[in-house]
């Protein structure tokens, strides 16, 4: 039920208003007349907080105009000016967590008129989640005094968080209520009962000192609503501990109910020593396991592994009864051969126990571990060729420390010192690492492998867009990429285009064997429009190309990903090197010319009006930004298709140059910067590769 606090709600004439209650309102007011629905557990005694807004005509923003802080301080009819306004209720203190403060809430929208009286009541909701924890008789009769259930606003309970107070919570040591306010988006409390046996018999056969521990969830929790957690300790099934969650959606009226038992989990012990802290796979541990029923399950979950200890005999570990009555205690010895397989580094051993009462529980410890740690792409470096290897070494006798490696298909294996890195990792360097490799790893000494051996795949070297030349469309003119690719290959036919010239163009002339349809034929020669001219080289490279008037400006370098060092540069040609017939540069056969230019992020550009711009390949040793480079050049023609390789040449003044950009460019006539050529030369182009 509600009761109405303080005042009643209606809407009378202003006339019918100044008659029976004589009250003075100046122009432009109106009146109102306050009322408090609320549940029937409220008192005028409550700490409340009563607040009227007011609209702002303007902003539509509410702004505060009166406040109160007892329902008895509000005023029996309020005089306001009109306008649309909000009254706001709270009543009993917003504690996230109480065992005192109940907490409810309610707003209500009105207008008030000109000489009017608006009765407003504002229907004031419970907020508050009650959970009471509710302990049977035999609780006290069974249990040492202390014991104690913590609810919690968390998705699971977390004994760390609840002590150190990152969550909410209450500690109930009676039968009792308490409140809690759920943050935005929080739907589940969690609930932990502790306690131990009082009978001396009972805990020596339970273990553990007799200490039970019992834990679950209660979801999809809503406010205005009361959760019991009901908890007796069965006489029948000795340390069984039961409870209840029902559930009320209204506090005096219960709507459902969820009934679910539970049994003390399994427990997991280190003889003499302590499960929390780091162990080490070199010693052997004895761990004591324990639990109230039959025990169902116990796996060891490692390294991405799981292993079934009760039913499996596995190397390194020894499972041994050791029950009274039969499966419910068990001693598991852990020995370092079980850990001959494992990576090294710290791991994770999850130990899972369970009983057929549906105790379960799992248990994870720390270990650090012999052996070689994973080769993260962090660790090595494909332009430089290394990778640096690490392990971790726990035996105190060891000398002679190596990790050793090899490519997969060889029989050898490349053994590395090893020296002290910090605690218990050792390092190695490898100066041979390759792309596109599958490597084994592993640690060794004296005479054995330590730990698991380990694989790592390296990445194959990136290649060049559209190297195969497959890509290919017209816009105003012919372009050596896909309509909406990022241009990486380019052309002078945009120059070529003025006069009338394609210079480079796909050809389904392919090379033999090839996987592709299409090559890219280059072709020189001298074009006019309306009497003006010129002598163009045909050419592919990658860079960009503009207009300087009947000249050309071409930029050379595109930025590449090097994932590694590219050992050369192949590609399949054929070619023909005519008489030169255009220009005065030279004279005699023409001059084909591919070069490969790595650079440090630098680009050059040549300007056909400034030979001074103009970039030599017999200077590459010296041009700055270039960390590596080949070409070839000559007069020779190829009538047939033929695959040429280019070795590129590292600067030693620029090994710790980092690449960014790379330069690939073709022509068949090398004097072309020049005007200077013949007309008779071409070239085809296909299936460009880098080589690592």
């Amino acid at each position: 039920m509600k009761k109405i606090l303080t005042l009643l709600c209606a809407v009378l004439l202003f006339a019918s208003c100044s008659k029976e209650e004589n009250i003075q309102l100046a122009s432009g007011e109106g009146a109102m007349r306050f009322a408090l629905a609320a549940g029937s557990e409220i008192s005028n005694d409550d700490t409340a907080s009563i607040k009227i807004y007011k609209e702002n005509e303007e902003s539509g923003e509410y702004e505060l105009v009166r406040r109160y802080t007892n329902t008895d301080d509000v005023p029996e009819k309020l005089a306001l000016l009109e306008g649309n306004y909000k009254a706001v209720v709270q009543v009993g203190e917003r504690m996230v967590v109480s065992f005192d403060e109940l907490c409810y809430y309610g707003e209500q929208e009105f207008t008030i008129a000109a000489g009017q009286l608006t009765d407003v009541e504002v229907d004031c909701v419970l907020q508050s989640t009650i959970v009471k924890v509710v302990y049977d008789s035999n609780i006290a009769a069974k249990f040492n005094a202390g014991y104690a259930t913590t609810v919690a606003i968390d998705d699971e309970y977390n004994q760390t968080e609840v002590n150190s107070g990152d969550v909410h919570s209450l500690k109930y040591t009676e039968t009792k209520e308490g409140y809690f306010l759920m943050p935005e988006g929080q739907t589940t409390i969690a609930w932990q009962f502790e306690g131990s046996l009082s009978s001396e018999s009972d805990a020596a056969e339970l273990g553990n000192g007799g200490k039970i521990t019992a834990s679950a969830i209660i979801e999809d929790v809503k406010a205005n609503a009361r959760y019991t957690i009901s908890l007796k300790y069965s006489a029948d099934a000795p340390g069984n501990l039961v409870f209840e969650a029902s559930v009320e959606e209204e506090p005096k009226q219960p709507t459902n109910d969820h009934n679910c038992s539970f049994s003390p989990d399994p427990t997991l012990l280190g003889s003499g020593f302590d499960i929390t802290e780091v162990q080490y796979s070199n010693v052997a541990r004895t761990y004591n396991i324990s639990a109230l029923a039959l025990i169902n399950a116990i796996s060891i979950t490692v390294d991405g592994a799981t292993y079934d200890v009760l039913n499996t005999a596995i190397e390194g570990l020894t499972l041994t009864d050791t029950s009274v009555a039969d499966n419910i205690s068990y001693t598991l010895n852990i020995a370092p051969d079980f850990f001959a397989n494992v990576t090294g580094g710290m791991q994770n051993v999850s130990i899972f126990i369970s009983d057929v009462d549906g105790g379960k529980k799992t248990f994870d410890i720390g270990y650090a571990c012999q052996g070689v740690y994973v080769l993260s792409t962090e660790d090595y470096d494909l332009w430089n060729a290394t990778a640096t290897f690490k392990a971790c070494v726990l035996d105190t006798t060891a000398t002679d420390i190596k990790i050793a490696y090899r490519a997969q298909g060889d029989e050898a294996w490349t053994e590395l010192a090893a020296t002290l890195l910090e605690g218990n990792s050792y390092v190695a360097v490898a100066s041979d690492f390759a792309g596109d490799k599958t490597y084994e790893y592993k640690l060794v000494f004296g005479a054995d492998s330590k730990g698991k051996t380990l694989s790592v795949v390296t990445p194959a070297g990136a290649q060049l867009p559209n190297g195969d030349m497959e890509r290919w469309h017209t816009a105003s003119w012919v372009l050596p990429y896909g309509q909406g690719d990022t241009p990486f290959w380019l052309t002078g036919n945009e120059g070529g285009n003025m006069v009338g010239a394609t210079l480079t163009q796909s050809s389904t002339d392919v090379r033999p064997g090839s996987t592709g349809s299409y090559s890219a034929y280059l072709k020189s020669q001298y074009a006019s429009f309306m009497g003006i001219g010129k002598f163009a080289a045909g050419n592919l490279f990658t860079g960009t190309f503009m207009l300087n008037g009947m000249d050309g400006i071409v930029t050379f370098g595109r930025d590449f990903n090097f994932t590694s060092k590219p050992k050369s540069l192949s590609f399949w040609m054929k070619n023909n090197e005519g008489a030169i017939d255009q220009g005065s540069h030279a004279s005699g056969t023409d001059i084909y010319t591919v070069m490969v230019i790595i650079t440090d992020g630098t680009t050059y550009s040549v300007n056909t009006k400034d030979e001074s711009t103009f970039l030599k390949v017999a200077d590459l040793d010296k041009t700055p930004g270039v960390i590596g480079y080949g070409y070839i050049s000559g007069t020779d023609s190829r009538a047939a298709w033929t695959e040429e390789t280019i070795n590129i040449t590292y600067r030693d003044d620029m090994k710790n140059a980092k690449p960014k950009k790379i330069v690939v460019s073709f022509t068949p006539s090398g004097y072309g910067d020049y005007f200077c050529g013949s007309t008779s030369s071409w070239m085809y182009v296909d299936d460009i590769v880098l080589n690592y």
